[in-house]
């Protein structure tokens, strides 16, 4: 994958999404942080569809969820469950 185009890449869509300025800057930090240890200082959306894609190994349940904090707390669990 090209590092740092504006434009989609083939095979990705674009999502919008809002997330809590708290979020806006831990990822933002996330992000300097990896330049200062060596490597690259990633953008959002790059961390953002890792994040997403370690989650697809994750067995999470989610019978029965009905908010955001309750499905926080499932994939949590699933991730002190998880054997990778």
């Amino acid at each position: 994958m090209t590092r740092f185009r504006s434009e989609v890449p083939k095979g990705l869509f674009r999502v919008p999404i809002s997330i809590r300025k708290d979020t806006e800057f831990w990822l933002q930090d996330l992000s300097n942080r990896m330049k200062a240890s060596g490597g690259y200082k990633l953008p959002k959306s790059y961390i953002i569809r890792a994040l997403l894609d370690a989650m697809k190994s994750l067995d999470l349940d989610i019978s029965g969820v009905k908010t955001e904090d309750e499905l926080a707390k499932r994939i949590l669990s699933a991730i002190r469950r998880y054997k990778g």
